[in-house]
């Protein structure tokens, strides 16, 4: 079992690129392990070995190397364990796997009929809001919750229509996620706010930066920029998202491999019709005026190998702003928070403390 779970994980989750790879390798430390490849191996783990892990073992013990994890697997009663936790979604299965690293994990009454889900570290200063990109869960900012835990407030979002937040509206509209955001920062104790957005939660964050720039100290947009051509950007986009595999090599400078898991995964989200109503005919007419009226300090990161926003449009809004820098991150797309975690937080924190002084 560990000669094989090792040929999975480097062939499979790292394509070959860790020849070195043995039993004791930390898997999690080393950052092998992340939102997408996690949900592939326990895949794996289901459909080889007829283990369906439950949630209460999902724990950095557990998955510390392939030793540990091949002991969990053979110490599981697999058809009782398969049983107790079908109704349990992979997705609950990787927020409790944050938990087990002290991320709190709530389920805010926001009022209106909206609860809003989120994903919570604390430290010190004002409080990090982290807006995902359109169909990511709050997992997705897994590996900037646990860099800053302990030095930062922060919290990441799962927007209406995704992940485990809940609402009536299964077809929230732009205008609707800045309301549903709303909502929930008027619950906060908090009251100074760095909104650091990704993708399409970055509209999001402009909007809140322009209503409330007394609030909001500063903005940081990942995979974001200036769209001109707004409906030819639109279609090409819809057409990549028909092909999840497609759209993976689109958005990522290593792309995952697609398996059936993962497959089914991007189905599932880019089906959604939260995911096709965000960008309503309003939404496509404000995008190109996204910075209007932005006067808050502006971080623009950029993947360099970013097909879905190329990073020369980060440059193209920065230049529209009197207080906006860019930073292009090398073998990096459209994911910069998850490709490059631990960068991506240096470059924040770089940026936060040059607006400080």
């Amino acid at each position: 079992m560990i000669e094989e779970l090792i040929d999975f994980i480097n062939n499979e989750l790292l394509e070959g690129a860790a020849p070195d790879l043995d039993q004791h390798t930390p898997l999690l430390e080393l950052g092998i392990l992340n939102s997408l490849s996690m949900v592939r191996l326990l895949a794996h783990v289901d459909q080889r070995y007829g283990a369906k892990i439950p949630e209460h073992d999902i724990t950095p013990v557990h998955f510390e190397n392939i030793e540990t994890l091949a002991a969990l697997i053979n110490t599981l009663s697999a058809k009782d364990e398969m049983q107790a936790e079908q109704s349990v979604s992979e997705l609950e299965r990787l927020v409790k796997l944050q938990e087990s690293y002290g991320i709190q994990s709530e389920l805010v009454d926001a009022g209106e009929g909206f609860k809003q889900h989120v994903l919570r570290v604390k430290g010190d200063g004002p409080l990090w809001i982290l807006l995902p990109a359109l169909g990511n869960p709050s997992t997705s900012w897994s590996s900037t919750l646990r860099s800053v835990q302990g030095r930062h407030n922060a919290v990441a979002l799962d927007l209406a229509g995704f992940g485990l937040s809940q609402s009536a509206n299964e077809a929230p509209s732009y205008v609707d996620h800045v309301e549903f955001t709303l909502q929930y920062l008027a619950t906060l104790e908090e009251q100074e706010w760095v909104l650091v957005a990704n993708s399409a939660g970055s509209m999001i964050a402009t909007e809140i930066a322009r209503r409330f720039p007394e609030k909001v100290k500063a903005l940081v947009c990942s995979g974001f920029g200036l769209v001109e051509d707004v409906e030819n950007w639109w279609g090409d986009l819809k057409k990549m998202s028909s092909n999840p595999e497609q759209f993976l090599a689109a958005a990522y400078y290593h792309p995952p491999k697609m398996t059936p898991a993962l497959e089914s995964l991007l189905d599932d989200v880019l089906s959604r019709p939260a995911y096709h109503s965000f960008l309503d005919d309003y939404a496509r007419q404000s995008i190109a005026k996204t910075f209007d009226g932005v006067m808050v300090p502006t971080l623009f990161v950029a993947g360099n190998h970013d097909q879905i926003i190329p990073p020369e449009w980060s440059e193209k809004a920065a230049e529209l702003l009197d207080k906006a820098s860019v930073t292009r991150l090398s073998r990096c797309g459209h994911f910069s928070a998850s490709e490059r975690p631990e960068e991506f937080v240096w470059v924040v924190e770089d940026f936060l403390n040059r607006e400080a002084m």
